[in-house]
């Protein structure tokens, strides 16, 4: 297969090709590793290799096909396919699994997690690990233990994060489809900022290999057509019955009649970028025909939730994560093991109590309740995906005047005023700024794609985020798969 044809083919595509005999599993493994090894030196998007590894399993799976162990139809749906996993949660037997940490540099995965496990049953070809920001709580992916992963259509910009490793291995055409998690945007948001979809499920869509954050962080994937997308959800679906027809079948229903509200306003009262609002003025232009009714409508999001709802669940899933570290290093994590902020949110996280814990569940909870009743009334809400588009690389880096604060408030007794509520909502405020429309989708369980409509003036892309009730994941791909056939995504080819 020649670079080009490699290069031009979704997933969907290149597993027909392998499963009809027509090119091996080690062949398009060899496409895949000289494109990354062309990329990867200017993005920095995959951060370990294992390349025998997967030549190795390339191997078993052309020979299970050759010698006919399995009919057409029985062989695995992502038969071949190459596919990087992110280097947060998910464990591959042999690989490390560093969470974008420096203090899990010593560490090395004895078995699959069962996420893992399922991604060898699917017929993925796991050759690598993608970059990801320490324990993937930024919207950025620039860790110390990695360095800054850059956006393959402009390299002073992010591919944002926290799967902004595997968006830009997407992006930058190394592989048509790699792993993503979404705990608060961590898919939409790279997906945004690389022109790729990326959905984040309805909560229990996927089935959970553990209940970290809270249960709310979903496993998936970002690529570059709605059919890979569907099929991956199909494969990783726990719940579907037989005599429901998955969603790759259900792409070609065009919506039709659909209530579509719309807002760019910036639920923290700040200023929503001008080619952000430009984008979902677009995607309210192109879903008009599907339409009974497109409203503007003031975000329905409260700017409290965002501090005293999410920073709060997050802030002691880090404390348990610090925490863990520590029984593997037998010692308390020091400032070479773990980045400041990370470390001051883990004492954020220990000092709040039980009950401010219990407390911003329940307000979880309400707003499910208030975005169901708000779905009653709209079948869609287009917002933007970020309030900017993609950000200069370092602009969230943490100032050494800032760093030096965080060294202090983490080691003396003026600690303590880490768990009062005007410095969480300071906290808070510096990353949500930048990314107030996705952590509501992860609160509620409602499913929310990232689409890319839009892109700057200077090629960059921006994503819209659309947002259905709680299990209607199949209209959101059926959305995005007329939008795809309409011609309405704007990406552009990248740079590297």
């Amino acid at each position: 297969m020649k670079p080009d044809e490699y290069r031009a083919m979704d997933a969907t595509a290149l597993a027909g090709l392998w499963r009809a005999g027509k090119i091996p599993a080690v062949d398009l493994l060899d496409c895949a590793i000289d494109r990354l090894e062309e990329a990867n030196p200017s993005l920095n998007a995959v951060v370990y290799t294992a390349y025998e590894a997967a030549r190795a399993t390339a191997g078993e799976l052309d020979q299970t096909r050759s010698r006919g162990r399995g009919r057409h139809s029985q062989l695995p749906a992502f038969g071949g396919v190459p596919f990087p996993v992110k280097d947060l949660g998910v464990e591959i037997a042999g690989m490390p699994l560093r969470s974008g940490c420096r203090g899990w540099s010593g560490y090395t995965s004895r078995i699959d997690s069962p996420f893992g496990r399922r991604l060898r049953e699917l017929g993925f070809v796991i050759f690598g690990k993608t970059n990801t920001p320490e324990f993937g709580l930024y919207p950025v992916t620039e860790s110390k233990a990695y360095g800054a992963c850059r956006n393959p259509f402009n390299l002073k910009y992010s591919p944002g994060g926290a799967s902004g490793g595997a968006a830009a291995a997407v992006a930058s055409k190394m592989v048509p489809m790699a792993g993503a998690s979404d705990g608060g945007g961590s898919i939409r948001t790279p997906a945004a900022c690389c022109g790729l979809i990326g959905i984040k499920p309805s909560q229990g869509v996927v089935a959970a290999g553990d209940e970290r954050w809270a249960g709310i962080s979903s496993e998936g994937c970002v690529s570059r057509t709605v059919r890979d997308t569907a099929a991956f959800l199909d494969s990783l679906h726990s719940g579907r019955s037989e005599d429901t027809p998955g969603y790759v079948k259900s792409l070609g229903s065009r919506p039709h009649g659909l209530r579509v509200a719309f807002s760019a306003d910036h639920p923290l009262g700040a200023i929503t970028h001008e080619a952000c609002r430009a984008a979902v003025i677009r995607a309210t232009a192109l879903v008009e025909p599907m339409s009974a009714s497109v409203d503007e409508i003031a975000i329905p999001f409260p700017a409290d939730l965002y501090a005293r709802l999410f920073l709060p669940v997050v802030a002691a899933e880090v404390a348990a994560d610090i925490a863990q570290l520590a029984r593997y290093l037998g010692r308390r994590p020091g400032a070479r093991d773990l980045e400041p902020d990370t470390r001051l949110l883990g004492e954020v996280g220990r000092r709040l109590s039980a009950m401010l814990y219990v407390e911003a569940r329940r307000g979880w909870q309400r707003l499910a309740a208030e975005m169901a009743a708000f779905h009653d009334r709209y079948d869609i809400l287009l917002t933007p995906v970020l309030a900017t588009p993609p950000p200069r690389v370092g602009t969230l880096t943490t100032s050494f005047r800032d760093q030096m604060s965080i060294e202090s408030l983490t080691r003396t007794p003026m600690g303590r005023s880490l768990a009062r509520p005007g410095f969480i909502e300071r906290l808070a405020l510096r990353v949500f700024a930048l990314m107030p429309f996705t952590p509501p989708a992860n609160m509620t369980g409602q499913p929310a794609i990232s689409l890319p409509i839009y892109r700057t003036s200077g090629g960059l892309p921006v994503g819209v985020q659309a947002m259905a009730a709680r299990g209607r994941d199949r209209l959101l791909l059926q959305l995005a798969a007329a939008l795809e056939a309409d011609g309405a995504w704007t990406v552009g080819e990248p740079v590297v």
